[in-house]
């Protein structure tokens, strides 16, 4: 159960800076983890063998009246 004192923790931290902090580092994170995928052979999706022409061949063509 928790202590009905919990709130004084927001008078150290500034809860301004703390979310800002939270979504500077989240930020950077996933940027992170995404050019740790990138530097993969099997996780590269910008260049995984697939050719643009080939995705737009695939792409049924409605014919016009």
């Amino acid at each position: 159960m928790m202590s009905s004192d919990t709130w004084k923790i927001w008078l150290l931290i500034d809860p301004r800076r703390a979310l800002i902090a939270l979504f500077v580092f989240l930020v950077v994170l996933a940027l992170a983890i995404h050019m740790i995928l990138l530097s993969t052979t099997d996780f590269n999706w910008l260049e995984d063998g697939v050719p643009a022409a080939a995705v737009q061949h695939a792409t049924p063509v409605v014919p016009q009246r």
